[in-house]
């Protein structure tokens, strides 16, 4: 009689705002733009939304979904060589650009037998590179379907359903493909927008880091470890009081 597989304890990160100080999203679109790949007019369809979250007028929330919706009207028909190009070159530049306390956590988890995942809405061929740049086992990230090789919108995915639906089930198909059965109770998990909510529920050790507002309440409220990180002190949260402002 063979012994029953060991479960094993898993650590699964969001990168963009939560290990990534900014956006890969953001980074890739602005250099096909500096490059000529994507036309000029692409800036000038995310300028205006910028500035308001630059300025502290508008969402970031917003922000990103302009620079999304001009990814997709304009990574049609690009050729994937090019893509890689551009993505080797934002994460060469910018994998150093990353949160500490994050940071940190990801060696810690790695030494101690965790197995580390990357999950992201970001392009595979960018999110691949970073985690691999901070020692991540597998990345999981939205991957387009190529032809002729060139891109298409279409992404190459049949799981349907809203954003954070799709990274529970990509997270599950992962690791029944990858034959692993995780310890959920002894399991980590970290996020910073209540897109990442369906993940932090799953495990056993659930972080908020820099929690958007959502997320924040949702944390409080279920006791979930909130970490708040400026400059270079990491807070732990255990109660707060949120204060909404109105954009102008």
């Amino acid at each position: 009689m063979t012994k029953k597989a060991r479960k094993k304890r898993i650590a699964v990160f969001d990168i963009d705002g939560t290990i990534f100080r900014s956006s890969l999203f953001i980074e890739f679109v602005n250099e096909m733009i500096r490059r000529k790949l994507f036309p000029a007019r692409a800036y000038k369809e995310i300028e205006g939304d910028y500035h308001a979250w630059l300025n502290r007028r508008g969402h970031y929330a917003k922000y990103l979904r302009r620079v999304v919706n001009t990814y997709f009207r304009y990574i049609h028909g690009c050729r994937e060589k090019d893509a890689d190009v551009v993505a080797r070159y934002v994460v060469r530049m910018q994998k150093d650009r990353v949160h500490r306390f994050t940071r940190n956590l990801v060696r810690q988890l790695r030494r101690k037998g965790y197995y580390l995942i990357a999950l992201s809405g970001s392009p595979i061929y960018v999110v691949s590179r970073f985690a691999r740049s901070m020692g991540f086992h597998a990345a999981l990230g939205s991957e387009h379907e190529v032809k002729r090789g060139s891109l298409t919108r279409n992404i190459v995915d049949a799981l349907a359903g809203p954003s954070f639906v799709r990274k529970k089930k990509m997270l599950r198909r992962h690791l029944a493909s990858a034959g692993i059965e995780p310890d959920w109770k002894h399991s980590v998990a970290v996020g910073d927008t209540e897109g990442d909510i369906e993940i932090l529920k799953l495990v056993g050790r659930p972080i908020a880091f820099n929690p958007s507002g959502a997320l924040a309440h949702y944390a409080q409220r279920h006791g979930w470890e909130i970490v708040v990180e400026r400059k270079d002190v990491a807070y732990l949260i255990s109660r707060f009081k949120m204060v909404h402002y109105k954009t102008s």
